[in-house]
């Protein structure tokens, strides 16, 4: 995956972190010691991915001083307080001719899970049951050959009759035909909702070109939100990721 761009999505307010998120960026959050969005960076890294874009909002100060002196490009999104995160991938995708790699912000994941993901291929990762209390669900449709394909996003998990197929994980890959597309999904959709996140973006590209969808049942992440989300991922997700490290580094050795 070295000819690909990852576009990392911190531009959030951190609302449900409570006084936490008022005072740092939820992707500054150590667990280990390390930032989150630095054990992101350093996985990335780690399969070869050079080009990476941090696209800063709340805080924005904070992650310039995180990555100083880093190859890492900051841009920033000036509207981050009034719009959602698909304004924030809109930002990102400037200046961005080719394929990328779509990442939130306050994720804790085990390398495996970019494994997946290729440059030549538009696909947005799930996971089996986690159990996290916060789960946002994806529904796909199966395609001749065994692949599926994005119908929906939605955290009810009655949003669509049929059971979700996976968890959302919050790591998309996108060909260079979609990253060449997306701009204008985008602005679409913004123009009926200014505040809409990623994930419709990425469900009107998918009804448009279609993206295929995978699963990885026993991946070791989280997502951070709140508190409770914070300790679960410290206690529970955290040993597993550095477990799934380790084990990635022998293989590799």
């Amino acid at each position: 995956m070295k000819d690909i761009t990852a576009i990392i999505l911190a531009a959030g307010l951190g609302v449900r972190m409570g006084p936490r998120g008022r005072l740092q960026p939820k992707g500054l959050i150590e667990i280990g010691g390390v930032p989150l969005v630095r054990q992101s960076v350093e996985t990335l890294w780690s399969r070869g991915i050079d080009e990476i874009v941090v696209v800063t909002g709340h805080l924005s100060e904070q992650y310039e001083a995180a990555f100083a002196g880093d190859p890492v490009r900051l841009v920033h999104n000036p509207h981050y307080a009034t719009t959602g995160s698909l304004r924030t991938l809109a930002v990102g995708l400037e200046g961005v001719a080719g394929p990328c790699l779509i990442l939130e912000s306050d994720l804790i994941y085990a390398p495996q899970a970019l494994d997946v993901l290729s440059e030549t291929e538009t696909c947005l990762l799930t996971s089996g049951s986690t159990g996290a209390g916060d789960e946002v669900y994806v529904w796909t449709r199966p395609q001749p050959g065994g692949s599926e394909q994005l119908v929906e996003i939605s955290k009810r998990r009655a949003a669509l009759p049929q059971a979700p197929y996976g968890e959302l994980v919050g790591i998309t890959a996108l060909n260079a035909d979609a990253a060449a597309r997306m701009p204008a999904v985008a602005a679409r959709v913004l123009a009926r909702n200014p505040e809409e996140h990623y994930e419709h973006g990425l469900v009107a590209l998918a009804h448009a070109t279609g993206l295929s969808v995978r699963r990885i049942d026993d991946l070791a992440w989280a997502e951070i939100d709140d508190e409770a989300m914070l300790a679960r991922a410290v206690a529970r997700v955290f040993p597993r990721v550095v477990a799934a490290r380790d084990d990635d580094r022998r293989l590799r050795a």
